[in-house]
């Protein structure tokens, strides 16, 4: 808690305990946790309407939150543009799995009260999701007033400009608490898979029909998702969202573990001197 004694001074009086934390790998090459909220209630996915639109960047989305064990809501912006046939929301509801979707317009208003109804009694959210989905444009109208800068988006390819540079929390009039977040350009994930058969559930209940409870789904006899992938009951985009993933947490884990890190090492050194010596064999 904290009192704001000035323009340029507050007195903190005590800190809260930190319960869950969302984060993800820091942008670049280090090896490094970065935090981008504590203690939240709601994690709200924006995207929107327009080219921004990546099933494989909301499933990303949800791992990130999941591994949190914060709840999760896909919010689909700028409804008042999408056609009478626009089939994006059923699209994200098909890799939402018990996430909520909503259609949201700051311009017309829909969707706002499905994100005030669960803010009320003190909870928290933060807002999550591209530069130029709107979230700045969403906090506004859920304010009632202009308090976030807002920039349009370039025409040609929908992609936003950073206007919010840094995350910051607002009161909401009904009493809870929203964070705002500077578009995020990398999202990388930070911990362990266990979060991720809480996204792709559909893959973990095939993976439990294989013959073989080891099954790598690599061409192993009788695999339930290889038979999936061929009858196309499970989109070949999404088993390759799924891969993706998992490579990346396996090559964070060696990252972090320094026995993995070595072994690894080790394991490429053997590699490189097999191929120098089938290469000066077949050089005589």
């Amino acid at each position: 808690m904290a009192s704001v004694e000035g323009p340029d001074f507050a007195l903190i009086h005590s800190i809260v305990l930190r319960t869950l934390v969302i984060s993800r790998k820091a942008a670049g090459q280090a090896t490094e946790e970065q935090i981008l909220a504590a203690n939240v209630d709601f994690a709200f996915i924006v995207t929107s309407f327009n080219e921004d639109f990546n099933l494989r960047r909301i499933e990303r989305y949800l791992a990130l939150i999941k591994q949190a064990g914060v709840k999760p809501v896909i919010l689909l912006n700028k409804s008042d543009l999408a056609g009478q046939h626009d089939d994006r929301l059923e699209k994200a509801s098909a890799v939402a799995n018990d996430a909520p979707v909503f259609r949201v317009s700051a311009v017309t208003g829909e969707g706002l009260n499905e994100i005030l109804s669960r803010l009320n009694n003190g909870k928290t959210g933060i807002f999550l999701g591209s530069s130029g989905v709107g979230k700045s444009t969403i906090l506004n109208r859920l304010l009632g007033k202009e308090i976030q800068a807002t920039q349009t988006i370039r025409l040609s390819d929908s992609k936003g400009r950073h206007t919010t540079t840094s995350r910051q929390m607002f009161f909401l009039p009904g009493g809870g608490l929203v964070i705002d977040t500077p578009g995020l350009r990398e999202i990388q994930l930070w911990g362990d898979s266990s979060a991720l058969s809480e996204v792709y559930t559909d893959i973990a209940r095939l993976a439990e029909q294989c013959r073989f409870r080891d099954c790598r789904h690599q061409g192993e006899v009788d695999c339930a998702v290889a038979r999936a992938l061929e009858t196309g009951e499970l989109p070949a985009g999404r088993w390759a969202g799924y891969t993706k993933l998992q490579k990346e947490l396996a090559y964070l884990k060696r990252k972090q573990d320094p026995e993995q890190r070595a072994n690894s090492k080790r394991r490429w050194k053997s590699i490189h001197k097999q191929a120098r010596a089938i290469l000066k064999r077949k050089r005589g």
